[in-house]
């Protein structure tokens, strides 16, 4: 998988964007000219589990990941809670003792916690999704499964 990682900038204007949406979700009183269109609102992972937020000083973490078709991430684990939304193409979602799940260009999901996945690329064109980990600073994000 190719991550391409533009730290400052980019989280700097996810957590901005973050920041307005979710403020303007929970408030009628848009500004005129702007508009806000949800994507995901939820207090559990994709796979029904509870979201548990870090202790300690709080990071967050964003990359833009792309898959070739027909290609896949390793198989890994996530300790912290992980936001995805895909950006471009089709990816299917396996998770262990779930059901696989294909997620489409504008869908959005939250990692299961502790549990072994691999996100494939079941379209023809490349795939590209972006990634947001929420830890405590210094914490590992992802950790790769046996």
């Amino acid at each position: 998988m190719n991550v391409i990682i533009k730290p400052a900038a980019l989280t700097l204007g996810l957590v901005a964007i973050l920041s307005i949406g979710a403020a303007l979700a929970q408030d009628d009183a848009l500004p005129e000219g702007f508009e806000t269109a949800p994507v995901l609102k939820t207090t559990e992972t994709r796979d029904g589990d509870p979201i548990a937020w870090p202790e300690g000083t709080a990071q967050f973490i964003s990359v833009i990941g792309t898959i070739e078709p027909g290609g896949r991430t390793p198989r890994h684990q996530h300790p912290v809670p992980v936001y995805v939304y895909i950006l471009e193409g089709e990816v299917e979602l396996r998770t262990e003792g779930g059901d696989p799940h294909t997620y489409s260009a504008g869908e959005a999901y939250i990692e299961a916690l502790n549990r072994d996945h691999q996100l494939f690329n079941v379209s023809d064109d490349e795939a590209r999704v972006l990634v947001v980990f929420t830890a405590t600073e210094g914490q590992p994000t992802t950790v790769a499964s046996e």
